[in-house]
């Protein structure tokens, strides 16, 4: 992991921790999981891998130059059309459908919807990555409304 991506994680990791019922911890396996306090609502629709699993709320993913964020929440309370926004106002990232390939040089972005949960998927790489500010009011906004859904 490079000196960048180790700076966003850090700044990601701590708009996570600052969220009330919000907290950010490495698994045994190395995996970095955001976690609730409570349950989630859906969380016997999760995979059970780990432990904590009915308490992931989502997971960041550092990799050699680049991050991946993936975060649920419940189906219905976010709108695509506002997430973009939040997500991608710069409107630099490449947007792939649920379920098709994405790119493995790109920064993308994704929003996945289904009865149970929804999800947003976003890898940033290089540029955009450097530039992506994890304080911005609207993002931590967002992402307080979606840890706030846990209480």
């Amino acid at each position: 992991m490079n000196k960048m991506v180790e700076q966003k994680m850090n700044e990601m990791t701590d708009v996570f921790n600052s969220l009330p019922n919000c907290r950010v911890e490495t698994n045994e396996e190395g995996r970095t999981l955001i976690l609730s306090d409570n349950p989630v609502p859906w969380s016997e629709a999760l995979e059970k891998r780990d432990a904590q699993s009915e308490y992931k709320i989502g997971s960041i993913t550092p990799h050699k130059s680049a991050l991946g964020l993936y975060i649920d929440f419940p189906h219905n309370l976010l709108d695509i059309d506002r997430v973009e926004d939040i997500v991608d106002p710069e409107i630099t990232l490449t947007y792939y459908e649920p379920g098709t390939q994405t790119s493995t040089a790109k920064s993308w972005w994704r929003f996945r919807s289904d009865d149970k949960f929804d999800s947003i998927h976003m890898v940033l790489r290089k540029t955009e990555l450097e530039l992506y500010d994890f304080t911005r009011d609207d993002w931590v906004g967002l992402m307080e409304e979606i840890a706030a859904v846990h209480k």
